[in-house]
């Protein structure tokens, strides 16, 4: 007699289908707007020769609208409803930092006071929706002051639209904006992990997958800009995360939010002060940025036989591992703010003493 056999199947995590789809949707909607650029690109291509600029060909530069896309696809699919609460939020909070990014991307007519303050009506959306922001970060005056709600409001807005447009500035090599945000994300996810804050993780994971998504077309040949949609949106999304986390989690000290988020936070806030010593806007374009520097000081003259596109991304990989080195301390270090003060207090040290170091190259 035939006996009969029985087959086990493992099912596959429920968790695993939000974050594949958010990857998966992020890549196809990059590639179709990859394909579709004969229909589109007279409004949405970037040309090169801005003084700010360093890809060689014009390229459409709305790769924002894909990882917003692929987040909304994915939010229908998550088990977890406090994770779902979570996206929502950044993707209802997040809409007036996209708009305002995408309205520059397609008309160049949108002033940086005005994307600024986009970027920080999208932290008011939030703190609206869900009354978090940040009442603490662990300096005895600066804390007293926070403990009043209208000045811990503004700080919150603040501090995300500052975070918004650090993300945005770093976008001027092929995978460097997607890839240190992405490189963020995870970190967030890591910490939160370790302190089992389960839906955080979830959502960060998918917003770094989504990223990751449009970074496979980004580089390393530059198909497809993330724009200033997709970097204010991706830098908004990251700022969120980046308020929530230790709010949610006491024994996370904020002092781990900001060395995640330390590059391009270092960046802004040097700019910022550059270009105020030389009584300059700090919203004009130069090519006195750090990963400008390493462009023209270090990778050119040493890869000068690489194919410039390659030379672009070769600055990025090299931009990352300033991206990586805070994000891993964090990790480590998150339930330490001593440790965690001289960390930022040597990235910034670090930061000065590279780009002095390239200045004189």
């Amino acid at each position: 007699m035939l006996q009969s056999s029985t087959r086990c199947y493992t099912p596959v995590d429920p968790i695993a289908y939000p974050i594949a789809m958010s990857a998966v949707a992020s890549f196809a909607a990059a590639i179709v707007l990859v394909l579709t650029t004969s229909q589109h690109g007279r409004f949405t291509m970037d040309a090169p020769g801005a003084i700010q600029k360093f890809h060689l060909h014009p390229t459409p530069r709305i790769g924002g609208i894909g990882i917003y896309l692929a987040l909304v696809a994915a939010s229908q699919l998550m088990s977890s409803l406090e994770a779902k609460r979570i996206l929502d939020t950044i993707l209802l909070a997040g809409i007036p930092a996209l708009v305002a990014g995408l309205l520059e991307d397609l008309t160049k007519r949108i002033s940086v006071r005005t994307r600024l303050l986009a970027t920080m009506a999208s932290g008011l959306v939030a703190y609206w929706m869900t009354g978090v922001m940040i009442t603490h970060l662990q300096v005895p005056f600066v804390d007293q002051l926070l403990g009043w709600t209208p000045i811990a409001v503004l700080f919150t807005i603040f501090a995300i639209g500052g975070i918004a447009n650090a993300i945005n500035i770093i976008d001027g090599f092929h995978g460097l904006a997607s890839g240190t945000a992405t490189i963020a994300l995870l970190a967030l996810a890591g910490i939160a992990a370790l302190v089992g804050d389960t839906p955080l993780v979830l959502t960060a994971v998918i917003l770094a997958a989504a990223v990751a998504g449009f970074w496979l077309v980004n580089f390393p040949w530059g198909k497809l800009f993330l724009g200033d949609g997709g970097a204010y949106f991706a830098g908004f999304a990251l700022a969120w995360l980046a308020v929530l986390l230790p709010m949610r989690n006491p024994q996370v000290s904020p002092w781990a939010s900001f060395l995640v988020c330390a590059y391009p936070v270092i960046e802004v806030l040097y700019s910022i002060v550059r270009r105020g010593l030389r009584r300059e806007s700090p919203g004009n374009p130069d090519r006195h940025h750090l990963h400008s520097l390493v462009a023209t000081k270090l990778v050119q003259p040493k890869l000068r036989n690489l194919h410039p596109t390659l030379q672009n991304s070769a600055v990025s990989v090299l931009m990352w591992v300033c991206a990586a080195a805070p994000a891993v301390a964090a990790v480590a270090l998150y339930q330490r703010p001593i440790a965690l003060w001289f960390c930022a207090g040597a990235c910034v040290l670090l930061y000065h003493m590279l780009y002095r170091y390239l200045v004189r190259l």
